[in-house]
């Protein structure tokens, strides 16, 4: 990832860049400094063939992001806007999607706004918080983010291709809790990707691009890394796991039986640590952990207990998920050395952030989708993606209540809302688990599940999307167009790239 020091050059870039980037009212209160956190950091990236040892000795050829699987993880502070010119060196289109980012439309990887082969597209990311009436909103601050291609109809085929990575940011309020020593140090702190992929005999990825129903592999990965061991002091560490699988949801359970301390949901940190024996991932949920080896035996393994046989789903109910006779174990620890005595200080009281809990009495607007299976494909309220349709448009400064119906019988679909954070009031007829009652921008839907939620939208205008993660879903049209406006009378109009 090369970094430059010049500001962009307009016409320099075929695509353009988000208008928003030289007018930034609607993002940043220009009578407060509380962004100025740096100057403008601007960077280069190719996407471009590569080749990956998912099996050392056998080279695979795969996508990538500057030659990198995942692609190099971005940290950043909130507050200092980056600009990020992508180009594609690839033979096939691409879009890039800064997954739980609050972005400009023209910047958050639609999936029609293309970056096409031999061409570059300039991403401004301001990095800065939601904005309503010129006050930021630092409960909304980001902390773990990821990116990932989002091309229409090509999702599934180029992120299968090894194009993701992780985008790191931190604000004030974490830094501090870093800098006093209650979250670990950035050499304490790893980002993980957890996939599956399997290969062909002759080295070549498998993927049947007449698979809608969802791609699982055989090759289990940490980092691109096939069951890598992780070399580990006796003190707290951080890992931010990320299910990056295409369709595979995630069990995850430690060797030595001791449960989680979870201090994040997806982008966001909790108000406050969240004890869990297992997490239930689902394709693009996150979270951030905390681990303790002090007394950890000299070997500890990080495991997949969940069994899933395809794209449907976990075997079995939510309630009554079937678990491997094996687990399978997707990271080993080696734990070394005496106890350190100046590990982090977090407990089960800590306060980690703000949150401020939506009122479902302020919600204006009452909006069902229901996610079914039809003709063959993925639908939503019986509809197929068009990127020409606006299918929700929320007024900027208003809150809504969605109800999220899974029609479909026994398959789980990961549903990822972008642009907000959205809260659930109602999972499955009952509270949301414990870590899920704050904020998400995935929430899966179980066979035949229902759940409520509110969402607040702020600062920019649409278009934006939301959809299913499991990612040949998604590229089966079970996708929607989210649009808000300025005020509720204005025609939702979505805004077209241009293409020659």
């Amino acid at each position: 990832m090369g970094i430059g020091n010049s500001p962009y050059k307009p016409g320099d870039c075929f695509h353009g860049i988000a208008p928003e980037y030289f007018d930034r009212r609607t993002a940043e209160a220009p009578h407060q400094l509380w962004y100025e956190r740096g100057p403008e950091k601007y960077y280069e990236v190719r996407m471009q063939p590569s080749v990956h040892e998912f099996i050392p000795g056998v080279k695979t050829p795969i996508f990538s992001y500057d030659g990198f699987y995942p692609g190099r993880t971005i940290r950043s502070r909130i507050g200092q806007p980056i600009v990020i010119r992508y180009w594609n060196d690839l033979p096939v289109e691409t879009s890039v999607h800064l997954h739980g980012a609050h972005t400009p439309s023209h910047s958050d990887g639609s999936p029609h706004f293309f970056v096409l082969p031999g061409r570059a597209r300039d991403y401004f990311y301001p990095l800065s918080v939601p904005m309503l009436n010129g006050q930021p909103d630092f409960a909304e601050s980001p902390s773990t983010m990821w990116y990932h291609d989002h091309g229409l109809d090509i999702t599934d085929h180029n992120v299968w291709r090894a194009m993701c990575g992780f985008c790191i940011t931190v604000d004030d309020i974490e830094q501090s809790l870093i800098d006093s020593n209650v979250l670990p140090a950035q050499q304490f702190d790893i980002p993980m990707c957890i996939q599956d992929r399997s290969l062909n005999p002759d080295g070549t990825l498998a993927f049947n691009p007449l698979d809608n129903n969802g791609h699982l592999g055989n090759i289990w990965l940490v980092n691109g890394v096939a069951q890598p061991f992780f070399k580990v002091e006796r003190r707290k560490y951080r890992l931010r796991i990320l299910n990056g699988c295409s369709a595979r949801f995630l069990e995850l359970k430690l060797s030595d039986g001791k449960p989680f301390m979870r201090i994040g949901k997806d982008t966001w940190l909790l108000p406050h640590p969240v004890e869990e024996p297992t997490m239930l991932l689902s394709p693009a949920n996150r979270a951030d952990v905390i681990i303790d080896f002090t007394d950890a035996p000299p070997e500890l393994y990080l495991h997949n207990i969940l069994s899933q046989d395809n794209g449907r789903g976990p075997n079995g109910s939510f309630t009554q998920r079937a678990h491997l006779a094996a687990p399978v174990p997707f990271m080993k620890f080696i734990v070394e050395g005496e106890p350190q005595p100046n590990s982090a200080t977090i407990n089960a009281a800590t306060t980690l952030r703000h949150h401020e809990k939506l009122n479902p009495a302020d919600a204006v607007t009452v909006r069902t989708f229901d996610f079914h299976r039809r003709n063959g494909a993925w639908q939503v309220n019986q509809q197929f993606y068009d990127p020409n349709r606006a299918d929700a448009t929320p007024t900027i400064g208003s809150t809504e209540k969605w109800i999220l119906r899974n029609n479909s019988g026994g398959w789980w679909h990961p549903i990822h809302i972008h642009l907000e954070s959205h809260q659930l009031i109602s999972f499955n007829g009952g509270p949301p688990p414990a870590a899920f009652a704050y904020k998400n921008d995935t929430t899966y839907l179980t066979g035949n599940g229902v759940v409520e939620l509110l969402m607040r939208f702020r600062t920019f205008k649409g278009p934006f999307v939301f959809h299913c993660h499991n990612n040949a879903h998604e590229d089966m049209r079970m996708m929607c167009n989210l649009d808000p406006r300025v005020t509720p009378t204005q025609a939702p109009t979505l805004v077209q790239a241009s293409f020659p």
